[in-house]
């Protein structure tokens, strides 16, 4: 009918791919909790993946029950405008420093790669498309990342294989020769960067295909893309801890990158670290883009005003405004990976959680 709005919406395989891109960005070239863990901090990687299973299932929870509304229409449909909206800013504030912090990774890693290049140029350059791709939807949003995040997959496949003659298993053992208690300090950054930044995703849980599997199919299919994304984060981790002697490889800020560097194939094809650049920027994009789509639905849908769309400008202004007076070093970028965590940790587990008992108490759309 004419003047009724379409539904958006995300194929299953769209959702495994943006899930996928979601858990990419630095954390490519970032090696969090090697300070802690040394070699070791492949198995802190693993460990740490669980937080994003807890994250999308205890926010599935409450969306299951009210599968046609948007996250923020159900806290506010339960909790009311006052605690609901109050639950609501933790969540786009969480939300707006994520587009902040990955936005400070482009910035950062930009002045360091190319330093005679202003660094609010790759801040622009980020910024532009991502406000015209929100203007298109998010189902725009799905099909692009479905044409590109698999040739990006086979790169990143590509250089670890062709790396691996670089390679020393060696430097690898003995596996916690240290106890268990270095790998679990290890864990702790990586909980956050990148396992519970996969919180936009359980927002998209009412854009995916209506059916009557949908919820086990929501389920299936995000925890198969952070096993995959986990399993590729592992296999950084693993080059890493295996290219370098260990206080080589704590000394280094981007230990996956300076893996790749180390490539070189016969006498003819080396530096194939911009293929590395492409991996890291491609991701980082997607993921910026899902978040701040998140960010940009609360804002709308709180304040039943418009679309994401009509809101992406502004947004992105203030993030590009904000983001070098919020994280004006990249010690500061790391420094915030703990913290951001603990300030971040009631909106992963008890607000889902007494959300979900909520609606079962006062009875939901399902």
């Amino acid at each position: 009918m004419e003047g009724v709005k379409r539904k958006e919406v995300v194929s299953y395989w769209q959702l495994f791919l943006l899930t996928i891109a979601q858990l990419g960005g630095a954390s490519i070239i970032y090696l969090p909790g090697v300070f802690q863990a040394g070699k070791d901090v492949w198995i802190s990687n693993l460990i740490a993946s669980l937080m994003a299973y807890i994250v999308i299932f205890l926010h599935y929870l409450p969306m299951s029950l009210n599968p046609d509304s948007s996250m923020t229409s159900v806290i506010n449909k339960y909790w009311g405008r006052c605690i609901g909206g109050i639950v609501n800013f933790y969540y786009f504030a969480f939300h707006f420093l994520l587009c902040c912090l990955i936005l400070s990774d482009t910035y950062f890693f930009g002045k360091m790669t190319m330093p005679e290049t202003p660094a609010y140029v790759f801040s622009v350059f980020l910024l532009v498309p991502i406000v015209y791709a929100i203007k298109q939807g998010i189902e725009v949003i799905a099909r692009l990342l479905e044409i590109i995040i698999p040739f990006i997959f086979i790169m990143y496949i590509l250089l670890f294989l062709l790396v691996i003659p670089q390679l020393e298993i060696t430097k690898l053992l003995p596996v916690m020769g240290d106890g268990i208690m270095p790998v679990l300090e290890g864990a702790l950054p990586n909980l956050n960067f990148p396992y519970a930044q996969i919180l936009p995703i359980a927002f998209l849980y009412r854009t995916t295909t209506e059916n009557k599997k949908r919820g086990s199919n929501f389920i299936k299919t995000s925890f198969l893309a952070i096993l995959m994304a986990t399993l590729l984060l592992t296999v950084r981790s693993l080059a890493s801890a295996a290219a370098f002697d260990e206080e080589t490889l704590v000394a280094l800020t981007y230990p996956p990158f300076s893996t790749i560097r180390l490539l070189q194939v016969g006498d003819v094809i080396e530096r194939l670290d911009s293929l590395m650049l492409a991996t890291f920027y491609g991701t980082t994009f997607f993921k910026f883009l899902i978040t701040f789509y998140i960010a940009t639905e609360i804002i709308s849908e709180y304040f039943k005003a418009g679309s994401p769309k009509e809101f992406a400008l502004p947004l992105a202004v203030l993030i590009g405004v904000s983001m070098p007076f919020i994280l004006p070093r990249l010690d500061l970028v790391l420094d915030t990976v703990i913290p951001y965590f603990w300030i971040s940790l009631p909106l992963f587990v008890p607000v889902p959680l007494l959300l979900y008992l909520t609606i079962l108490i006062k009875g939901g759309d399902s």
